[in-house]
């Protein structure tokens, strides 16, 4: 495992799924973790269970979306680590946030505008605010690191997941942006997508039950390249979108018969 001693990580939506993973993957390579959410207990659980595994966590409640929020998170931050060695942009709205909550689609005619303008909040406006308004701390640190969680549709657009697509293409168009304005800062900036379906939610455990043939891979499958994206240096690897799936088999490290759920 690559070594994050004593860096200073913040991990949006660090609550659950993903975000939960990612926060214990870091907190065990030894790094020192923030986790935010909007439910402060899920979050501060997430805490508890890395600290009772000999980890350091703190937890504070966060929205992405709103900017005094993160403009206050950054704050104090500031005077609690005085720099920020590792970001990472997970918090993201999914589609069954939007629409119909039993269904991973809803159409550009059947999706409210309320609900458009909700998730490019949360999945685009709130990884802006946090890069922007973390800017000042990540160069503080010696070297730093972004990482934008994104995901296949950021890459394809896929029908009745507009809003969504729409948001990881967004996000992964700020990656590219940002890597190149940040690289002389030693700031590196790269973007993270799971590459298979990741079991994240009750309704995807539904589906199993109705057909146990499906697969999905657990969350903790991200960690081995989030580690090493955490690692990268601006100087060396920026600008770059991984899959984790693909990274895992190209580096050896198992397939469905190791990350299964």
């Amino acid at each position: 495992m690559q070594s994050l001693s004593g860096r200073i990580a913040l991990v949006t939506g660090a609550g659950r799924g993903i975000g939960r993973s990612l926060a214990h993957g870091l907190a065990q390579a030894g790094a020192v973790v923030v986790g935010i959410s909007r439910s402060e207990a899920e979050v501060s659980a997430v805490a508890d269970e890395i600290g009772a595994r000999g980890g350091r966590a703190e937890a504070r409640r966060c929205d992405v979306a709103d900017e005094e929020q993160v403009a206050a998170l950054m704050s104090w931050l500031g005077e609690r680590f005085g720099r920020l060695d590792v970001l990472v942009n997970n918090a993201a709205l999914r589609m069954i946030h939007v629409g119909s909550p039993t269904s991973y689609l809803t159409t550009v005619d059947e999706l409210t505008i309320p609900d458009w303008d909700r998730m490019l909040a949360v999945n685009l406006r709130g990884p802006f605010l946090t890069c922007k308004l973390a800017l000042p701390l990540l160069r503080l640190a010696s070297r730093a690191s972004v990482i934008n969680i994104s995901a296949g549709g950021g890459a394809d657009g896929q029908p009745g997941r507009a809003p969504y697509c729409v948001s990881k293409f967004g996000l992964e168009a700020l990656t590219q942006c940002v890597s190149a304005e940040w690289k002389a800062d030693n700031i590196a900036v790269n973007s993270l997508a799971p590459g298979v379906s990741v079991l994240t939610d009750e309704l995807k455990n539904e589906l199993r039950r109705q057909n146990p043939s499906l697969r999905h891979a657990r969350p903790d499958m991200m960690v081995p390249a989030l580690l090493f994206l955490a690692n990268a240096r601006a100087t060396d690897f920026t600008g770059h979108r991984i899959v984790a799936w693909e990274w895992l088999q190209s580096n050896g490290l198992g397939g469905w018969e190791h990350w299964t759920a």
